[in-house]
C-alpha cells in the first residue's frame, strides 16, 4: 500500500473503491480527474512534543500530590489532578493500520456537527476533547462542536467555560439544560439544536487520533442510511495512558446476549478474508452507544433516540435495531480511531430522573427497548 492510494468513487450511489495510482486500474487521465475529487487528509508534518503524557504515554503524580488525585477521583471517577498537568493539546500515539494512511476520501465530505453532552465533567478532560477535535479535522468539513451541558453545577462549567470557547470564534457552541434530563434525551436534543448534515456523537472525556473524522463520513457521504462507528481506544482513568483495546489488525464488532448484554466478537476469518482491505469498514448488529455519526436528517427521521428512556443505557440497542429495520446499516471503521477514558465508577447520581423507579434505570430501559 506504501507506493499507491485507494480512493473512495465518486458516485455518492456506488459502494465501490476504485484504486488509484501506481500499480492500480486506472489511466493517469483518469486518476488526474478523480485526484480533483478525491483527497488524501493526511497531515503532511508533525511536531514533536514533550511533556506530561506526551505521545499518550502515561503520567504518573509525584507523592506530593496523591492527595489531590485520590480526592479528584472520588469526585469525578477519574484523575482529573493528573489530566491538569497534561496540555489540553498533548500528542498521541497513531494507532490506526499502516495502509490507513493511503486511502483518499471525497474533497466534499459532509459538513459535521460534532456534539458533545456532558454533566460536570472534568474541566481538562472536556477541554482537551473539544482541543482533539479542532486539532485533527479538516476546518472545512468540521462545522461546529456543539457542547450540550446537562445541568452541570460546578461553577467553572459555567462563565468560565462561556469565556474559554469564545477562543475558538463560533466554531465551538454550548447549550444548556434547565434541568437534569439524561445522556439520552440530552443528545436528541443536540440533535435538534445542530446545524451540520451529519451528526458525531462523542463522549466529553475523549481523545480523536490522526485523521479520524474523513474515513468515518465516507459511507455516510455514498449512503445517508449508514452509521458508522470508529474504533474505540482506551485512556487509563489513572494515568491517561492512550492504548488499544483490540490487537493489531484485528476487527470486533458489536453483538447482544438474549439478556441485553452488549459484547463484541471478533470478525470471523471467512468474512475478513473477503475483504479487499484491511482496513476497509464493515457491517456490524450494533455498537457500544457513546461514538459514532449518523446524517442528522435520518437521525431525526428515525425519531432520534426514545424519549421513553431514562438517562442511560439500552439506546445503543434502541437506535441499531431501528436502523436496521429500516434499510439502514452499521458499519465499523477501522480508519476511525478515538481514545476514551472509562471512568473507575459512575461519580453522580440521576436526582428526580431516578426517584420513585422501580429497579435500575438500564434494566427499566432494557425492557422498554424489547416491548416496543
Amino acid at each position: 500500500m506504501a507506493s499507491r492510494h485507494v480512493s473512495w468513487a465518486t458516485d455518492r450511489n456506488s459502494p465501490q473503491c476504485v484504486l488509484a495510482g501506481s500499480g492500480g486500474n486506472l489511466s493517469k487521465t483518469s486518476y488526474a480527474t478523480l485526484s480533483m475529487y478525491h483527497w488524501n487528509f493526511e497531515p503532511k508534518t508533525t511536531v514533536k512534543r514533550t511533556g506530561p503524557g506526551e505521545n499518550g504515554e502515561a503520567y504518573n503524580l509525584p507523592e506530593s500530590m496523591q492527595n489531590a488525585a485520590s480526592s479528584s477521583e472520588m469526585e469525578y471517577g477519574m484523575n482529573i489532578a493528573c489530566s491538569d498537568e497534561i496540555s489540553l493539546d498533548r500528542s498521541i500515539k497513531d494507532t490506526r493500520l499502516e495502509e490507513c494512511k493511503h486511502w483518499d476520501y471525497p474533497v466534499h465530505l459532509p459538513k459535521t456537527s460534532v456534539i458533545l453532552v456532558f454533566h460536570n465533567e472534568g474541566w481538562s478532560v472536556l477541554l482537551r476533547t473539544v482541543h482533539s477535535v479542532i486539532n485533527r479535522t479538516p476546518d472545512h468539513i468540521l462545522h461546529e462542536i456543539l457542547l450540550v451541558d446537562d445541568f452541570s453545577d460546578k461553577q467553572n462549567l459555567k462563565g468560565d467555560l462561556e469565556t474559554y470557547i469564545r477562543r475558538f470564534n463560533g466554531k465551538v457552541r454550548l447549550i444548556r439544560n434547565t434541568e437534569r434530563e439524561g445522556l439520552i434525551r440530552t443528545r436528541s436534543r443536540g440533535a435538534k439544536e445542530a446545524t451540520g448534515e451529519v451528526i458525531v456523537f462523542l463522549d466529553a472525556h475523549c481523545e480523536v487520533n490522526t485523521n479520524w473524522l474523513p474515513p468515518l463520513l465516507a459511507p455516510i457521504y455514498r449512503d445517508r442510511t449508514v452509521m458508522t462507528v470508529p474504533v474505540i481506544d482506551g485512556i487509563d482513568h489513572k494515568t491517561f495512558e492512550y492504548r488499544p483495546v483490540y490487537a493489531d489488525g484485528h476487527h470486533y464488532r458489536g453483538i447482544f446476549e438474549w439478556g441485553m448484554l452488549y459484547k463484541e466478537n471478533e470478525v470471523p476469518k471467512r468474512e475478513q478474508k473477503s475483504r479487499k482491505y484491511n482496513s476497509e469498514p464493515y457491517k456490524s448488529p450494533t455498537h457500544a452507544g457513546g461514538l459514532f455519526a449518523i446524517n442528522r436528517e435520518y437521525f431525526l427521521e428515525l425519531g432520534a433516540y426514545d424519549p421513553g428512556l431514562l438517562v442511560w443505557g439500552g439506546e445503543n440497542f434502541e437506535l441499531s435495531f431501528k436502523i436496521w429495520q429500516c434499510g439502514g446499516s452499521i458499519e465499523w471503521v477501522p480508519c476511525s480511531r478515538v481514545g476514551h477514558v472509562y471512568r473507575g465508577f459512575m461519580p453522580y447520581n440521576f436526582g428526580k430522573l431516578a426517584s420513585k423507579k422501580k429497579g435500575p434505570l438500564i434494566t427499566i430501559n432494557y425492557k422498554r427497548v424489547i416491548e416496543t
